[in-house]
């Protein structure tokens, strides 16, 4: 149970099987795959997908078709025995809608530049994932690059799978599947709201694994198994249950999504347990959350919880992976905001973030900033400049890496970014103190931070125009200061993709904004500022052709 002293009286807790109790039982016989529906051509939508002037060019995206969550994020060995990063997801290449979900499949030798293979994993015609391959992870078995997943065969919950690739192979385009499910449900005497997606790892000589969950009347939840062999799985109990809540850029909502455990490095050297988890609810995806503690086999208790991302949904289902050189990078997925129809006549939805190194600071929170390796895409340099208080124009472009550091004073930094000439469109980012007074007395964690960050897309189209979002709410939360205000800034823009970070404090947006809105403005800046500006190249050379 997350520790909160104002979260209110407890609840009664469920009952919760000993752990040892048996699982469900799947299925004797399975569904068929749903029969295929019609699209377009794939080669119409690779080649729509290819001229929308508001797919990002640096960013990962599908060479067409649908993307969400980020899957099977890992280093494998390349040709030459280097490591290379492996990107899997969720993907239709049917269409840029949510419907009968494969996993694609990318990779790269740079972390920013990236290759197109072919779909790694597709829905059987009669089984545990006949409905869809959902999203999971890899790891190393004694070698062998393994694979689980949640299979959806139109079941009450999502089941547990397992796939294994070719360790030979260093592009990992070939995938078997086990048998069957190897969870098929919850334990019996437990009730769940859902059940899917996966976190895997080794300790002790054992595997275990958490699956997100919900508990009904609690809130969301990740349920703990753990295993010999990757195939036959015991059931551990409930790591650790939510508040419910779902409003509140920290709220944890009635289910879990995509959770993953990972241990940082505190400020004194100490290991951290940090639970990641994407609150959900009754089929709308929240927000992203890290949530701190300490971990005991398979109970964790909850102290400090977190925002990952200020975007709330355009930074959901991250997944990490540990580089050789101790770096914990994180990618997640950024929404599209197109119904359906205009996302088949854009034929892509949905990229990733860039990649983020994450690290726990001094107060307890996790930070996070874009990979050095970014910088290798930078191209001409557009602004550099260094002012008491710089004010005006600051570059042209829709491809743009801004820094910016200064001290922010009484005044609120207010920059426009895909502005318009006259400034009647644009995207409006401001940051701001936050009243003393609007600090509560005691506040710890990102409660406590002095700033307030604020991404405002009301004015970013003229009101009714096709290139609106369905979604332009405020997006806004904390942010922390430096000493007398001082903040150290990254702006990333490529093209409808928009990514600021104060101070280590991320906040993602997509933006619909007309291609030839270009402008970024500072109406009102920093003491002491420092602006550079670069352009940045695109992350693909050729697109994967649709297969006939």
């Amino acid at each position: 149970m997350i520790n909160d002293a104002a979260a209110g009286p407890a609840r009664p807790a469920p009952a919760i099987p000993a752990p040892g109790a048996p699982l469900a039982a799947g299925p004797t016989t399975w569904p068929a795959r749903a029969a295929p529906r019609r699209y377009e051509d794939p080669a119409v939508l690779a080649a729509r997908a290819g001229a929308d002037p508001a797919r990002p060019r640096w960013h990962v995206t599908a060479p067409y078709g649908w993307l969400n969550d980020p899957n099977g994020l890992s280093l494998w060995p390349g040709p030459d025995g280097s490591p290379r990063l492996h990107l899997f997801y969720q993907a239709n290449p049917a269409a840029p809608v949510h419907d009968r979900i494969h996993w694609g499949h990318q990779v790269s030798e740079d972390l920013v530049t990236w290759r197109d293979l072919p779909i790694a994993l597709a829905p059987d015609e009669i089984g545990p994932d006949s409905h869809g391959c959902w999203s999971g992870v890899i790891v190393n078995d004694n070698g062998a690059p393994t694979a689980v997943y949640s299979g959806n065969a139109a079941q009450p919950t999502q089941v547990c799978r397992l796939a294994r690739g070719d360790a030979s192979d260093p592009d990992l385009v070939s995938w078997n599947k086990e048998p069957g499910a190897l969870i098929a449900g919850p334990p019996p005497g437990l009730d769940v709201l859902e059940m899917r997606d996966h976190s895997v790892w080794h300790e002790d000589g054992r595997w275990w694994q958490i699956m997100g969950s919900g508990l009904p009347g609690l809130g969301g939840a990740a349920l703990a198994y753990s295993s010999t062999d990757l195939l036959h799985w015991r059931w551990e109990g409930v790591l650790a249950v939510g508040d419910g809540e779902c409003d509140g850029v920290r709220a944890t909502a009635t289910v879990w999504e995509c959770p993953e455990l990972i241990t940082l490095e505190s400020a004194d050297g100490s290991p951290v347990d940090v639970l990641l988890v994407c609150p959900w609810d009754a089929g709308r995806t929240l927000r992203s959350v890290w949530m701190t503690g300490a971990r005991h086999g398979a109970r964790m208790e909850i102290g400090l919880v977190g925002s990952q991302d200020l975007g709330e949904n355009y930074f959901y289902a991250p997944q990490s992976t540990l580089l050789p050189d101790g770096r914990r990078i994180m990618i997640g997925w950024m929404q599209s905001a197109l119904d359906k129809e205009r996302a088949m006549a854009a034929g892509w939805s949905g990229s990733m973030s860039i990649p983020r190194e994450v690290g726990l600071t001094e107060d307890g929170t996790l930070r996070y900033r874009p990979i050095a390796e970014l910088e290798r895409l930078r191209g001409r340099q557009v602004a550099h400049a260094e002012d008491e208080r710089a004010t005006g124009l600051v570059a042209r472009g829709r491809s743009l890496d801004i820094g910016l550091s200064g001290r922010l004073g009484d005044a609120p930094l207010v920059i426009d970014a895909l502005a318009s000439d006259d400034g009647e469109r644009r995207t409006r980012i401001t940051v701001r103190r936050r009243p003393a007074r609007g600090i509560a007395p005691g506040a710890v964690g990102q409660e406590a931070w002095a700033g307030w960050l604020e991404v405002d897309r009301s004015a970013s189209a003229v009101p009714g125009s096709p290139i609106i979002l369905t979604d332009t709410r405020l997006l806004a939360g904390e942010v922390p200061l430096g000493d007398d205000g001082a903040i150290d800034m990254r702006i990333l823009i490529d093209r409808s993709s928009l990514e600021v970070f104060v101070n280590g404090q991320p906040l993602s947006a997509r933006v619909g904004s007309d291609p030839g809105d270009d402008a970024v403005v500072i109406r009102s800046g920093l003491e002491g500022a420092r602006i550079e500006a670069w352009e940045v190249g695109p992350a693909y050379g050729d697109r994967l052709v649709p297969m006939a």
